[in-house]
């Protein structure tokens, strides 16, 4: 996703606001350190200590509830094989 922002003046610098949707999903907080750097001509500005979420196929799976009772979906009703 893109966002077009705009470059404000800060005292002797420029800042410019992150959008909700990247703060969210880095989980950025007010007086979060990141890093700044310059690759390819572009500004790339990476948190320190990221703590994306990240799960694994088990974790994300140990939360799953198994139904104890068959599920009936009915009589076939045209050509369903069973």
């Amino acid at each position: 996703m893109t966002a077009k922002i705009h470059i404000s003046k800060l005292g002797n610098s420029l800042a410019l606001p992150i959008p909700d949707y990247i703060v969210a999903f880095l989980n950025l907080k007010a007086d979060a350190s990141v890093t700044c750097t310059i690759k390819n001509g572009k500004v790339v500005i990476e948190p320190v200590n990221n703590k994306i979420s990240k799960y694994t196929l088990d974790e994300l799976f140990a939360a799953e509830i198994e139904s104890r009772e068959e599920v009936s979906w009915g009589k076939p009703e045209g050509e369903e094989v069973w």
